[in-house]
């Protein structure tokens, strides 16, 4: 493992990520429990053994979790277990304590007394204890302490020059010893079964009698920021100070904590031995116990990280707590229903919320019913402001209300001329009218109170309205489940939007001056005001979904789109340029549940469903309650390094040395380098590229693919760079990173080839003098023999030529052949961006065939499939036999649908063939695995995400066709 970068600061990328998920009614605030989210491992996520009985981080940034299976390293993606082997001195697997220095060091030990030390790559095995390990320490002086199960504390000394040998010297026996500690006045502690004992003090008794405490069991010790200690016992946690001990606070008298952490914002959190894990913060008390998320009530181990995040290990899994963009409120935060549908701004720390089971009130961070008094719930669908104060509110059943001084008052039904109860959107324009939109028509209500409907017989393009708005223009646009309209002083006029891939549904709308953006069933749609052109921003863009519900903009070049697979933003400048056409795929994040989003499921169909406030704030409407994001801070450019580790370097399957250069013999063929960025906040959102000196001018992006692999490499030095980011950071620039050379072949020296060619150029003159001499004697009868060898090279040119591109068995092109085919296509789609497909086809089964039938039926099968693709060969469509039971084809000019499409017409006509004269009940099938040019850089990358797609056809039945997402 070669260390990139390391730090031990937290880094600015998770500052903006832990601020986004604060309560910020108060500046110092604690984050309470509920605002972090969590997430869980067991041994059905990788884990070896769910007792998490340590927890580490060594300075290179790996966290690090001792088990009774041993331990597990983790990189933010998956685990690596270490056991009891004679390379790590893990005496047995049973792993109960660990300890990382300031030296990328981490200490090991537990059963048998098993004690090692790991340093980067290197073990060093350390003389065994005589019981099982719980604790160990090593002093600021370099000397170690080993607490041991069952008979008390031993002192190894420092080895030096005159003290060689490892010296063991007894300071407490004949009792179980569980934690280690040096404090800022260099004293030792330790916790045992029989109390707390000063290790390097004159008195080795129980300390606790004179803090006036009972003889107890103490599991756990803790110096506190202010240089006081915390002790956890069996009958609570106590703060040790001027001889006298207090309880940490009055609700845990008599609970057992087993263990204790201090974060850096000074907070408590202890574990217990039977409730769970407890947060102290300046004298508040929470808890989170198997009720809310933990595995189990029995808390092992607890671990602050470089980032921040807290990680608790229980006798039932692993939790991680941390700070996630998106704070989300529902019912057990007060919300009164977690169906949200709108949501509005009140002012700058209020928002309204509309459920299926009423209204809400937020402010300042905390939830409330937004009515004074405890009426019959109302099914609410949409809001918008009223001009003289309050808030319109549309409802399912109940027609339009309006909400003020936290009364909802009735205003209009279908018995009082509502075409229909069900209010979708509301609009009060610029002139003072009225506009409500439900299932059955539109209503216009002016400052006078004259009203009309307006329906599809007045211009509408539906009935069913679902969106209001008005532009700067004074122009009132309205969306419907089948199109959109917008009110001109001729009337209502429709706009088109069924032009761009036949988009219907409109569901929202975001107003700029000269722009109108419309949420659709098929993406995101500009309408420029000048020109009454339309653009899309949809999944020929890049966008992996279709229906939007909702489009904001949150004031800092980030447009944010709902949706019923997640939240979505994209840069405005981008979408712009999509729009224009002036740029093909826009970038975006997803934002989804491992964000802090209690459900991925946005609501649509009315509005507001989203809303931006003016201090960067959004709020979005769920299924599962409301979420707010401070989109200010996102944002924000992070400019700290990640920690950036090679895990493992491989040369044609060999693992190589990560910590030396390395000299790789002749003939190499490939050079595989497997890397992590150690960042665990947003761990699946590291962006990383790569560059190898000596064979890439420029970087490689890699996106978040953490293997780079190349083959083929010509001899020579080479220099391989690595570097990785979060998204909306800068890059981590990599140093030299690993260096090798590869040898070359005897033939490949330099003073070989010359001497070669020097031979050869001799070789030649004496051939040519001969041959000039023999040409003057039978000029005539050389003449007729080389016009014959000429025409018989010519012959076998051809024969090799033939040879060499077709397949012998089925007379279709080879592997060769359809190689330089896809390299020189790759290279023409990607600068004409023409459509270009890679499809691997491979037999299913195709062993049975050849052991139920034989070999010459299982030829002959082949060369009846290759026989069918022959009729498809043309300019556009191109197949070849890759190997064995494999063929390939390369689609140019068809767009992606249409590959998906023509491939299981292929996969069809396979199957329904009839092999009927090749042998009797004779069937074939073929799985197929497709890939395109556009979500690739390199045809060795499409042939790989082919043949990946085709790995997952595989594994899910074959007989398939599985396009690569």
């Amino acid at each position: 493992m070669t260390l990139i970068y390391s730090h031990r600061t937290m880094p600015l990328w998770l500052g903006i990520v832990l601020l986004c998920a604060l309560n910020v009614a108060h500046a110092n605030t604690s984050t309470p429990l509920s605002d972090y989210f969590k997430d869980t491992w067991s041994t059905h996520e990788g884990l070896p053994h769910n007792s998490i009985n340590a927890i580490a981080q060594t300075s290179d940034g790996y966290i690090w979790f001792a088990t009774w299976e041993g331990v597990a390293r983790y990189n933010g993606r998956d685990f690596r277990f270490y056991e009891r082997s004679d390379k790590t001195g893990i005496l047995d697997s049973g792993i109960r304590t660990l300890v990382s220095d300031s030296d990328n060091g981490l200490w090991i030990a537990g059963v048998r007394g098993g004690i090692t030390y790991r340093q980067g790559n290197l073990w060093q095995p350390q003389s065994a204890a005589a019981s099982m390990v719980n604790n160990v320490l090593k002093d600021s002086s370099g000397d170690l302490w080993i607490a041991v199960e069952g008979l008390g504390v031993f002192h190894r000394p420092k080895p030096s020059i005159e003290n060689v040998a490892t010296e063991e010297v007894w300071v407490l026996q004949n009792i179980s010893a569980y934690r280690l500690l040096e404090d800022s006045k260099g004293r030792i502690w330790a916790t045992t079964e029989e109390g707390l004992y000063h290790l390097n003090g004159q008195d080795k008794q129980d300390i606790l009698t004179k803090f006036n405490l009972p003889k107890l069991h103490v599991y756990s010790i803790l110096e506190t920021h202010d240089k006081r200690l915390l002790v956890a016992t069996e009958r609570g946690a106590f703060i040790l100070e001027d001889n006298r001990a207090s309880i940490v606070h009055p609700s845990l008298a008599g609970e057992a904590i087993s263990a204790l952490m201090e974060d850096d914002e000074n907070n408590l959190w202890l574990g217990t031995i039977k409730n769970g894990l407890i947060k102290i913060s300046n004298s508040h008390i929470e808890r989170l116990n198997t009720h809310s998320g933990l595995p189990n009530n029995r808390v092992l181990s607890i671990l602050q990280d470089f980032e921040g995040s807290i990680w608790i290990g229980t006798n039932g899994g692993l939790v991680r707590l941390r700070k996630a963009p998106f704070t989300t409120w529902t019912k057990s935060r007060n919300l009164v229903g977690d169906y949200v549908r709108s949501v509005i701004d009140i002012d700058s720390d209020t928002v309204l919320v509309g459920s299926s089971e009423g209204l809400s009130l937020i402010h300042n961070n905390i939830a409330r019913n937004a009515r004074a008094n405890n009426s019959a719930p109302v099914s609410v669908l949409s809001f918008a402001k009223q001009h003289d104060g309050g808030i319109w509110v549309g409802t399912y059943l109940n027609g339009l209300m309006l909400w003020k001084d936290q009364q909802l008052i009735p205003q209009f039904d279908h018995g009082n001329g509502l075409p229909s109860d069900e209010v979708r959107s509301i609009l009060e324009d610029s002139h003072g009218n009225l506009w409500i939109g439900t299932t059955n028509g539109l209503v216009q209500r002016n400052a006078a109170g004259q009203q009309q409907i307006f329906t599809r017989n007045n211009g509408l393009p539906d009935n069913y309205i679902m969106a209001l708005a008005e532009d700067d223009r004074g122009q009132i646009w309205v969306g419907t489940g089948v199109g959109v309209a917008k009110l001109t002083s001729n009337g209502f006029e429709i706009v088109p939007i069924n032009n761009l891939e036949e988009a219907e549904y409109a569901f929202g709308f975001w107003m700029e001056e000269g722009y109108v953006w419309i949420a659709t069933d098929r993406g995101l749609i500009r309408y420029n005001q000048q020109d009454g052109q339309l653009g899309l921003v949809g999944r020929r863009s890049g966008l992996p979904i279709d229906k939007l519900f909702q489009v904001v903009y949150d004031g800092t070049n980030g447009l944010w789109l709902t949706s019923n697979r997640g939240i979505w933003r994209v840069d405005y400048h981008e979408a712009h340029a999509v729009a224009d056409g002036r740029q093909n795929e826009i970038a975006f994040e997803h934002y989804s549940e491992s964000d802090g989003l209690a459900s991925a499921q946005a609501n649509g169909g009315s509005n507001p469903a989203a809303v931006a406030m003016d201090n960067g704030k959004l709020w979005f409407a769920t299924s599962k309650g409301v979420a707010m994001i401070d989109s200010s801070t996102i944002s924000q450019k992070n400019t700290t390094r990640l920690p950036l580790t090679i895990e493992s370097i491989l040369a044609d399957g060999f693992e190589l040395s990560a910590n030396q250069q390395n000299i790789l013999p002749a003939g190499t063929n490939r050079v595989v380098f497997n890397y992590a960025g150690l960042g665990y906040i947003m761990s699946s959102r590291i962006e990383y590229r790569t560059r190898l000196v000596g064979f890439e001018d420029n970087w490689a992006s890699r996106g978040k693919n953490t293997i780079a692999e190349y083959t083929n490499l010509a001899p020579g030095k080479y220099k391989f760079l690595v570097s990785a980011r979060y998204p909306y950071s800068d890059w981590n620039n990599a140093d030299q990173v690993y260096e090798f050379t590869i040898l070359p072949h005897f033939w490949q020296r330099l003073e070989v080839q010359i001497g070669l060619a020097l031979l050869v150029l001799i070789i030649l003159a004496g051939s040519i003098k001969w041959r000039v001499q023999r040409l003057q004697k039978s000029e005539l009868k050389l003449k007729a023999l080389v016009e014959k060898q000429t025409y018989a090279l010519r012959q076998q040119s051809e024969d090799f030529q033939r040879q060499a591109n077709e397949d012998k068995l089925t007379g279709l092109p080879n592997r060769r052949a359809f190689d330089k085919w896809l390299s020189d296509k790759f290279i023409q789609a990607k600068q004409q961006q023409t459509p270009l497909a890679l499809v691997i086809m491979d037999i299913d089964h195709f062993k049975k065939i050849n052991d139920h039938y034989s070999h010459l039926i299982g030829d002959k099968a082949i060369k009846a499939l290759a026989k069918q693709l022959k009729l498809l060969a043309d300019h556009q469509i191109h197949a070849a036999r890759w190997g064995g039971e494999e063929f390939t084809l390369m689609i140019k000019d068809m767009n992606d649908a249409d590959v998906a499409a023509y491939c299981e017409n292929i996969r069809h006509c396979i199957e329904t063939y009839d092999y009927s004269d090749i042998a009797a009940d004779l069937t074939m099938t073929v799985s197929m695995g497709v890939a395109f040019a556009h979500q690739v850089e390199s045809y060795q990358d499409l042939l790989r995400l082919a043949d990946q797609a085709l790995y997952r056809a595989k594994e899910q039945g074959r007989n398939r066709v599985e396009i690569w997402q």
